[in-house]
């Protein structure tokens, strides 16, 4: 059976440097930028600190959150912007962290 694929709400990209790769997730209404070590549909507290080549996107206007920040719990953050819509989201796929809710692909 395949997996059905639902909008997701970030881009991703993939950088290449030596061997390594590193996939950048761009939110799809913010300017804000984060990096993973793989490719996923949603993501919770799987983020990689920044590498050293980020501040090429905050020269390019983007801001580039720390690992730490889309780590941070739901229930230490001001979340009175999410609607009842994202809240039965937010609980049905048992997300806990900011990361989770920035980029995810809930249907």
């Amino acid at each position: 059976m395949e997996e059905q694929a639902y909008p997701r709400t970030f881009h991703t990209a993939s950088v290449v440097v030596g061997a390594g790769e590193s996939i950048v997730l761009c939110q799809a209404h913010h300017p804000w930028i984060a990096f993973a070590q793989t490719r996923r549909n949603w993501y919770g507290e799987e983020f990689l600190a920044p590498p050293p080549w980020a501040h090429a996107f905050t020269e390019a206007g983007f801001v580039v959150l720390s690992s730490e920040l889309f780590a941070a719990p739901l229930s230490d953050l001001d979340t009175s912007v999410l609607v009842p819509g994202e809240w039965r989201e937010v609980r049905f796929y048992s997300n806990t962290t900011l990361g989770g809710v920035l980029f995810n692909a809930w249907d």
